[in-house]
């Protein structure tokens, strides 16, 4: 999992994982929930989301600081 350090790289996840989000809504409309590639997308997006909330948290506690 890649830390997120700027806020064009979280733009960017966000971005991916809308895009990852579209595409395995298809697949799994095609070829069901527990297809190997539907849960790959799946789990993939989790890192990404994981990513996100790290750097949510780094950035909560950037502001603590300066308040």
């Amino acid at each position: 999992m890649r830390s997120i350090r700027t806020a064009s790289e979280y733009r960017s996840i966000i971005e991916q994982i809308k895009q990852l989000k579209h595409r395995m809504w298809m697949l799994a409309a095609q070829r069901g929930n527990l297809d190997p590639e539907v849960i790959r997308l799946s789990q993939e997006i989790d890192e990404h989301i994981v990513s996100v909330q790290m750097y949510w948290r780094a950035q909560s506690g950037n502001e603590s600081m300066i308040g």
